[in-house]
């Protein structure tokens, strides 16, 4: 994987972070397993990681780290998990090198919400525990552990589930319906208000939808939709049926190549326009109504996850009786 960038220079466009991001490492593993890549680890890292294991720095450098040029790396297993993981936890936790310890804070995973939201498939810790300002993120960015260590000297700002506990799949798998205490009337109400105000927007930055269809057919146009509980809750409660059979396109997406679910549609629909953009792009209006589509969650007591449309409609179910039209 890529090294950790630099925060932009002062004075660019913000980031599509600008408005803080939140994450707990639940110390899954799922990070330390996968494609082959590189953990840099310098002489420092090196030396508090035999101390870890009970090695001394030689004896830890021949058993579990490569060189690579002229700089070094933790070995990995045949299937690509890092040398130090077993079990499924990582045995150097508390010691680990800085460049574990400020993922998913990386160049690249922080590139677009597409790209965060595709890390977040496989890092529960993402979209929970602590909220990130923008100043800690370009820290982690530019590979300053500090803000992340900090926070996790300490309880989690927010409670944090993990998606193989039992106990908290219903709630997070499904959304809410086993959430007795939402008020989903109420939280798909403030949902509209937000939707609403991104409505009134739009038109003032001159993007258009020319309602082709294609953004709808997800394979052929080459993009995955995303979404938060609260989104998918409204949206299946709108829908009425799949409009359509293929498995692999929107829910929505009649046979007439159009959306068939205009009210309920979600926050990456009415946020995404084909180019080219006279001035504003969709990613400079996303992120602030994303935003306070989290703070609808945290206000409510809604699970949040963030999952592509297509998994929630594997698993989504109706709420009885919470339709408020």
């Amino acid at each position: 994987m890529s090294e950790p960038q630099r925060p932009a220079p002062s004075g660019s466009k913000a980031p599509w972070y600008a408005e803080g991001l939140r994450f707990r490492c639940t110390q899954c593993g799922k990070c330390c397993t996968g494609e082959p890549g590189h953990v840099w680890v310098d002489d420092q890292e090196i030396r508090r990681l035999a101390k870890a294991r009970g090695l001394s720095p030689r004896a830890f450098k021949a058993r579990f780290v490569r060189r690579v040029g002229k700089r070094f790396s933790l070995r990995e297993k045949e299937n690509g998990d890092c040398v130090l993981l077993k079990d499924g936890l990582c045995t150097v936790y508390d010691a680990k090198p800085t460049r574990c310890t400020t993922f998913p804070f990386w160049g690249p995973v922080l590139e677009s919400p597409v790209a965060w939201a595709e890390t977040a498939e496989r890092c529960e810790g993402i979209g929970q525990g602590d909220l990130y300002d923008l100043e800690a993120i370009e820290r982690l960015r530019a590979g300053d552990p500090a803000p992340l260590v900090e926070r996790h000297a300490r309880p989690p700002e927010q409670p944090v589930r993990h998606r193989e506990d039992p106990a908290a799949a219903p709630a997070e798998v499904v959304g809410g319906p086993d959430a007795p205490d939402v008020d989903w009337p109420a939280a798909f109400a403030a949902l509209e208000r937000v939707y609403a105000d991104l409505d009134a927007e739009i038109p003032r930055t001159g993007m258009t939808c020319a309602a082709s269809g294609r953004c709808c057919d997800f394979d052929v146009y080459g993009h995955r939709l995303y979404v938060t509980t609260l989104e998918a809750m409204w949206f299946f409660t709108c829908l009425e049926g799949r409009r359509n059979e293929d498995e692999r396109a929107c829910p929505a997406w009649g046979t007439d190549r159009l959306c068939h679910e205009r009210r309920g549609r979600m926050l990456g629909c009415r946020t995404y326009f084909c180019g080219p953009y006279p001035g504003l792009t969709p990613e400079d209006v996303h992120p602030r109504y994303h935003a306070r589509i989290q703070a609808l969650h945290e206000r409510f007591g809604i699970p949040y996850a963030y999952r592509d449309v297509r998994a929630w409609a594997e698993e989504m179910r109706p709420v009885d009786g919470a339709n408020p039209g």
